[in-house]
């Protein structure tokens, strides 16, 4: 009978440690892929034409007003370090560090586009985690795809709620918007894959989902939501 029970107490000693080793493989997995979207997302934060142009702002500034050029050099340098910063960063961030980087990146664009750019922000909550720069690229294609290009320009609103199950952002824009059943290079191929890395990292570092909704000269909406009671594997 000792023997009997030793061998089934050997089995399943056996058996949890194939589980653990299986759990780390995964575990291990899946971090290499969030850090691979991490990466990527980077790539698509390096925009040349964005630093040339903010630059073009900042150097007219100074010719027609110093004070306007100075506090557009802070902010730019707000907004390098952010994306330096995030580069070490391969975790959950506080809410609110990515607002902050989110308004600094807007007050970029505001400096170049004036009226046409209209800005609202509506946050009831920001206790919560993201992953860092998970919300700032959605704003920025708002901006590019859907306000830049429309001819009177448009309207960015920031919005965050929650409830009793889940965190939310709304970022919606008034711009041209499109027919999510028709893709081309128009619509943006990179913009696509910003968002579908996005929603992978949502979805394996706080359990979060991206969802998307757009008419065609009506606008987008892009939610997220993060489950409250979401723990990390």
């Amino acid at each position: 009978m000792y023997i009997y029970l030793y061998s089934i107490i050997v089995t399943v000693l056996l058996m949890v440690a194939i589980v653990v080793i299986i759990r780390n493989r995964i575990k291990r997995k899946e971090k290499k892929v969030i850090e691979q979207k991490h990466l990527e997302i980077m790539a698509t934060q390096i925009r040349p034409h964005f630093i040339y142009n903010v630059l073009n702002t900042i150097w007219y500034l100074c010719e027609k007003d110093t004070s306007r050029a100075q506090e557009a050099i802070e902010q730019f340098s707000d907004y390098l370090r952010g994306n330096l910063d995030s580069l070490n960063i391969n975790e959950t961030v506080p809410f609110s560090q990515e607002l902050n980087h989110i308004k600094n990146y807007l007050k970029l664009e505001k400096l170049r586009f004036g009226d046409e750019l209209d800005i609202v922000y509506d946050i009831q909550t920001e206790d919560f985690q993201v992953p860092a720069l998970s919300v700032q690229p959605i704003v920025e294609n708002a901006v590019k795809h859907g306000v830049r290009a429309s001819e009177e320009g448009g309207q960015v609103v920031i919005k965050t709620s929650e409830n009793q199950k889940n965190y939310e952002i709304e970022v919606f824009d008034s711009g041209v918007g499109y027919d999510p059943h028709f893709k081309n290079k128009d619509n943006g191929e990179k913009s696509h894959v910003g968002l579908a890395n996005t929603r992978t990292r949502l979805s394996m570092m706080c359990g979060g989902t991206l969802d998307i909704s757009s008419m065609d000269g009506k606008g987008t909406t892009v939610i997220i939501k993060i489950p409250k009671n979401y723990k990390s594997k």
